[in-house]
């Protein structure tokens, strides 16, 4: 019975094993998300503090000048593209946003199951542990009776 709970007890400490692993997988991941996360937050917070002054240089190339209407256009389809790019940032940001509250609820899930795994290796310790014991007890008890019933029959003297 103890070689079979010992047995299961190095199964709960494999599982235990994996989902530590597991967890710092995630937890690492969920750090890297959340790097990428502040470094899209930087770019967009720098887009956007940039942004007028970027569209004023557009339009800048074309004041004070008699233009045509494809300048127009060109100018119009510059300031479009720029709308664009800045609205891409924001788009790569809300991923990053959301990639980084996936993991994390994944990291929530994998320290509960770490945890779970701890506690079940821990409850199948105490009863291997307990087992032991009680093996130890026995055995002790069988030396104990032993010793007394050898020290309890008479002695045969050489004769």
């Amino acid at each position: 019975m103890i070689a079979q709970m010992r047995t299961l007890l190095r199964v709960k400490d494999l599982k235990l094993e994996q989902a530590e692993r597991a967890m710092q997988t995630k937890r690492a991941q969920r750090d890297a998300a959340r790097l990428a996360r502040e470094e899209a937050a930087r770019i967009v917070a720098e887009s956007q503090r940039t942004y007028a002054a970027r569209e004023d240089a557009i339009y800048d190339d074309i004041m004070g000048r008699q233009i045509g209407q494809d300048a127009v256009d060109e100018t119009r389809g510059r300031v479009v593209q720029l709308e664009k790019s800045h609205a891409a940032l924001k788009d790569e940001l809300e991923r990053e946003l959301h990639v980084e509250a996936r993991l994390e609820q994944e990291l929530l899930a994998a320290t509960a199951a770490f945890f779970a795994a701890q506690r079940a290796r821990d409850k199948f310790t105490l009863i291997t542990d307990n087992l032991q014991q009680a093996a130890n007890a026995v055995a002790e008890g069988r030396e104990e009776v032993e010793v007394e019933d050898l020290f309890a029959r008479p002695r045969r003297r050489a004769g």
